[in-house]
């Protein structure tokens, strides 16, 4: 009789229900903590790369990518102060944590207006920076629009099955609903699709470049450069391929929708790591940049002149290895012949 009435009873229920889930009251505390150092690096940064676009920010592209990275550090500001003010609910509200189970309650329950607000804020950054990252594919192919219509395709695609399901959420549609879940999983493939391929083309097509213009010491004269940009764009794309492999798993989906409190704040750190990078000479294989003004093609001294010259996009620079100097103009990532070269 008693075994009967315990199996029935709704408090034990509800006791092994909160038992069953992952302790996200804990997992939620530590990523935002994360959330917060690495906003704590985008803010030194993003100064970096103010300084850089900032001092010259004579053109339309180095306005543009002023711009494009202020939003994104305004994005990233608004997401770690909306993960904060669910940190402050969560453990200060009474009525939240008087109830058994409140704190993991609240952070699982996709209807309230501050989760919302916070994958909001994360799209717009995934947007802006799949946009920016868009943009150097176009500027680095020649600035030919036909190499931006199937990325363009994607990342809309990509925005509107991620805005129709987190509006979903809003209204209550179970986490563990199939149809969403299949929404979900080629959400995350599509925005991977795009952002591994259209980083990797970036940083091949500007590779290759190299690989044609002779250096003193026999080596790729922009190395340095495409690896920067792999580097710099692999700490979001891993951030997200861990996020799509504990998403696909349905013991640990929950577990990713918390992950991305963090990765919202790499979708803006990596954007900029490689306009600071690049703007302050912290290439790949040792090069050093150095600013510096003029206009120029791609050299290589006593070598020779090249008919190929490689434009990225932040400023005019100067790569060195201390005997022999390759210039590049880093403005509006545009690879061509020398005669296109004072159209850029």
């Amino acid at each position: 009789m008693s075994s009967g009435q315990g199996a029935g009873d709704p408090a034990a229920a509800a006791a092994a229900l909160l038992a069953a889930l992952p302790p996200l009251d804990k997992m939620s505390l530590v990523a935002i903590w994360i959330e917060t150092v690495l906003y704590g690096i985008n803010v030194v940064v993003y100064g970096g790369a103010f300084y850089v676009l900032f001092g010259r920010r004579g053109s339309l592209v180095q306005r543009c990518l002023l711009t494009a990275s202020t939003l994104l550090f305004a994005i990233s500001t608004a997401h770690v102060a909306v993960s904060l003010r669910q940190l402050v609910e969560a453990f200060t509200n009474s009525a939240i944590t008087s109830q058994p189970g409140g704190t993991k309650l609240f952070f699982l329950n996709q209807t309230d207006g501050l989760v919302f607000a916070g994958q909001l804020l994360y799209l717009l950054a995934v947007l802006v920076q799949d946009l920016v990252l868009i943009w150097r594919l176009y500027a680095v192919m020649n600035t030919d629009w036909r190499v931006s219509v199937l990325p363009l395709c994607l990342e809309v695609s990509n925005q509107v099955l991620a805005f129709y399901t987190i509006v979903q959420f809003l209204h209550g549609a179970d986490l563990e609903d199939p149809r969403l879940r299949r929404y979900g999983i080629v959400n995350w493939s599509l925005h991977l699709i795009l952002n591994i391929g259209v980083t990797g083309a970036i940083a091949l097509k500007i590779w290759w470049q190299g690989r044609k213009t002779v250096h003193a010491r026999g080596h790729n004269a922009y190395a340095g450069v495409a690896f920067t940009i792999m580097e710099s764009g692999a700490l979001f794309a891993g951030a997200t391929i861990v996020l799509f492999a504990l998403y696909i798993n349905p013991a640990t989906g929950t577990d990713a929708l918390v992950g991305v409190n963090p990765v919202a704040q790499l979708a803006t750190l990596s954007p900029l790591l490689i306009i600071a990078r690049v703007g302050f000479g912290l290439t790949h294989s040792g090069m050093r940049s150095h600013a510096t003004t003029g206009s120029s093609h791609v050299s290589s001294g006593r070598y020779g002149t090249h008919s190929d010259a490689v434009r990225i996009d932040i400023n005019r620079s100067q790569i060195t290895d201390g005997q022999n100097a390759d210039f590049y103009a880093m403005s509006a990532v545009k690879v061509g012949s020398v005669a296109d070269k004072e159209s850029v």
